[in-house]
Order: structure tokens, then C-alpha cells, then sequence
């Protein structure tokens, strides 16, 4: 049986979170890599993450289990990409399609913080606003991710309406059981209590040397090859916490609403949903 479920992005719209709550369902079997980029490969291969990237199709269909009714991955990178809505649709034309929507200001501020934390991005925001030829992958990621409503109609074009969800992030930190809920129904299965805690949560440190260090790729994994997953978490907990983040100065916001506030109304008119908190 072929993967019948996508959830293809936004990046940094709970897809995470969604693979994993979906992942416990007994009929429900979503990929061990999270986001294997079987469909974007070509794409991603041009970015600076370094992601893992399934380019053979028996590596692919090994991340999945064979007895089960659903089928799914979580690639946030076949949203934005133009073919792969395309290429989803040749291999499969029956998958259903969820695609999970945040604020385009937050969405792009989340991302810019963790690039920045990763070590990856060192580059002010306005900086790649005002010169974003010269750092045209930086404005792709943090910018153009954004600009939704080009990205759904593509799947639009391929899919039925039927087999396209979209999801809010407000709407998963408000009422998480309701939307995961609302997914079981969408593909099918009964609707089973799961484990909701939050995943893949951007953390920071006040500790100016880790915080140093842990911009290094070399010193991540070396804390995983070293230390025991247990440990790591520890040090994750003591040293690191969801708040004190940046903060998005009003120049700044004042460039990123101003850019985003055409593409909202396209997007309210696309899929018929008022969006006016987003223009805030």
C-alpha cells in the first residue's frame, strides 16, 4: 500500500507535534524519519540544512509499517516547492493532504530564531529584507514560506476539496484534542485519546557559553553521541526554556506586516476564512 497522508507543511506550524500525536494511533503509521523529502529531494538538496533526504524508493517505503490503514510523513518542505503537489498527486491520487497554517510574522520569526540558534543564520532580518538576492535562500525560508495562498492552490489544482485539511496553529495551542480529533475524522479512523504534549518546542538559554556552543552542528551531536538521551534532556530542561525569546523590534514588525498584508487577503478570500487577526 502507498503512503496515503502528507502533512506538508507550514515549518513551524506544529507539524511536529501532529506526527506524533497522529503516530500513536494504533492504524496509523507515520514514517520514522520525520520528514524524509522523498517528493522535494531535488530541492532540498540546495538548501543549507543539511536534512536527511530519501532518494530510493525501497529506503522510502522501509520507514513505514505494512499492516496498517494510514500511511503518512510530514515533510514541511513539499508546501512551498511548485512540483510536488504534482509529483504526490502521479504517485498517489487518492492521498489526503494536510497542510497547517501560523501567523506569517510568527511563522517567520520562529524560523529566523531557530536558524539563528542553530548557528545557520547570522544575518539581521532587515538586512536579508533589503539585499534579498544577495541572501535569496534566507528570504525563501523566512519570507516566502509565508506567502500561502500560491503554495494551496497548487494542491488545489491536483487534489478534491475533500482531500485537503488545512489547520491553524492558534487553533492546536487552544484546543489540541478538538484539532487532533478533527484529523483522525478527516482520514478515517476512530478517535482515540493520545499522549498531547508539545513537540519540537524552540528552547533558549541565557548562558551566554552554551548558547556559543551549541551554534556549532559538532557540539549537538557530540552531547548525543556521548551522553545518554536521558542526560541530554536534563540539560536541555536546566539549561534551556521556551521563554525570554527575542523579540520582533516595530521596525521590524512594522516591514514584516507590511509585506505579509496582501498575501492575508488573498488568503482569506482563498480558502474563505477570516484572517483579520493576523493583520494585527
Amino acid at each position: 500500500m502507498k503512503v496515503n497522508t502528507f502533512i506538508v507543511g507550514a515549518p513551524k506550524a506544529g507539524t511536529s507535534s501532529l506526527h506524533f500525536y497522529l503516530n500513536q494511533h494504533p492504524e496509523i503509521c507515520m514514517s520514522s524519519v520525520k520528514e524524509p523529502n522523498f517528493f522535494s529531494a531535488k530541492e532540498v538538496e540546495n538548501l543549507y540544512y543539511n536534512s536527511q533526504i530519501i532518494t530510493s524508493t525501497n529506503d522510502y517505503n522501509s520507514l513505514f509499517e505494512s499492516n496498517v490503514k494510514i500511511k503518512g510523513e510530514s515533510s514541511v518542505s513539499y508546501l512551498y516547492y511548485r512540483e510536488v503537489a504534482k509529483r504526490i498527486y502521479e504517485y498517489n491520487a487518492e492521498a489526503k493532504i494536510i497542510i497547517m497554517l501560523r501567523k506569517p510574522a510568527e511563522r517567520l520569526f520562529s524560523h529566523y530564531l531557530m536558524d539563528k540558534r542553530l548557528g545557520l543564520c547570522s544575518v539581521s532580518l532587515q538586512e536579508i529584507y533589503d539585499n534579498r538576492v544577495v541572501h535569496s535562500l534566507f528570504f525563501q525560508q523566512f519570507f516566502s514560506l509565508g506567502n500561502y495562498s500560491e503554495q494551496i492552490k497548487k494542491y488545489q489544482e491536483f487534489f478534491d476539496k475533500s482531500q485537503v485539511l488545512i489547520l491553524f496553529y492558534d487553533d492546536l495551542k487552544s484546543d489540541i484534542e478538538s484539532e487532533v480529533d478533527k484529523v483522525f475524522s478527516f482520514l478515517g479512523v476512530e478517535k482515540k485519546e493520545v499522549d498531547l504534549q508539545v513537540k519540537n518546542q524552540m528552547l533558549v538559554t541565557n548562558n551566554l557559553l552554551l548558547s556559543a556552543l551549541y551554534k556549532y552542528r559538532f557540539f549537538r551531536k557530540f552531547l548525543r553521541f556521548v551522553f545518554p538521551s536521558s542526560l541530554v534532556k536534563a540539560i536541555k530542561k536546566t539549561f534551556f526554556n521556551s521563554k525570554n525569546k527575542d523579540k520582533l523590534s516595530l521596525s521590524e514588525l512594522k516591514m514584516i506586516s507590511n509585506y505579509y498584508e496582501d498575501e492575508i487577503s488573498n488568503l482569506e478570500v482563498l480558502i474563505n476564512k477570516d484572517l483579520s487577526a493576523w493583520k494585527k
